[in-house]
């Protein structure tokens, strides 16, 4: 298996993932490959490395972590994959509103998963390049404190693809909104996919939720992490009111 070679470009993604594309499996694992800042971005240093990519039914998923120092607030990553004679097969933008991919109030040190539909053409996927767009940093004084903590409890397969089944704690007061994301491991034990979400109301104590992804899994696929941090900010500006259980957000 090849080592990839990235240069970064990565952004957020939803829980429920569509369907698409064929029922192969393919996926890659990188050393530490430091993603390099787009022209367009104002930061002059490296933003994420890339950790690996992988494919599974059409859908590509790229998992990446902030070594910095530094909790990044925002920014909107650009995904291109290419074949190996080092054709363009599919990018992250031209989408109906390029929604894809912010990412939002990384902590230091954290992991992020983001995915790409792509459909047949991702098994032909030999390189994938990442790169960052309008990057801002939040101040440490303002950096959010992370009292959650998340882990696989088990993974199975249904009618609908993949549930993740995760069991989330929080140690300190009400968490009106969170970024939560599983980790797949294919049978091989490369990255495979993510499957992720936002999810409100995590009060003091333990709390069970259930992740799905629209796609099936080859047998001997593990959620092998659960990475889950707070954010700061609702996204649609609409106050969250919390008066009951964890809830998809």
């Amino acid at each position: 298996m090849r080592p990839v070679r990235t240069s970064a470009l990565v952004g957020l993604l939803v829980l429920a993932l569509a369907a698409a594309g064929c029922s192969s499996s393919t996926s890659r694992t990188s050393g530490d490959t430091t993603a390099s800042a787009s022209p367009s971005t104002a930061a002059a240093r490296p933003i994420l490395v890339t950790r690996g990519w992988g494919v599974v039914d059409g859908m590509l998923s790229v998992v990446v972590k902030n070594t910095t120092g530094r909790t990044l607030r925002g920014a909107e990553a650009v995904i291109e994959a290419r074949d190996d004679d080092d054709v363009l097969v599919a990018t992250s933008l031209g989408g109906a509103g390029d929604e894809c991919c912010p990412v939002v109030d990384l902590p230091p040190g954290q992991e992020f998963g983001f995915y790409v539909d792509i459909g047949a053409a991702a098994s032909t996927i030999s390189r994938v390049d990442v790169s960052y767009r309008n990057v801002s940093w939040t101040p440490v004084a303002d950096a959010p404190r992370n009292s959650l903590t998340a882990r696989p409890v088990r993974l199975r397969a249904t009618g609908r693809g993949t549930v993740v089944v995760a069991d989330v704690r929080n140690s300190g007061p009400m968490v009106a909104q969170a970024s939560v994301q599983a980790l797949l491991t294919g049978p091989d034990g490369d990255f495979l996919a993510v499957v992720a979400g936002r999810w409100s109301c995590f009060s003091r104590g333990r709390h069970e939720i259930r992740m799905q992804l629209l796609h099936p899994v080859p047998a001997g696929t593990t959620a092998s992490r659960v990475v889950i941090h707070p954010l700061a900010d609702d996204p649609d500006t609409t106050p969250t009111t919390c008066a009951g259980p964890a809830r998809k957000g």
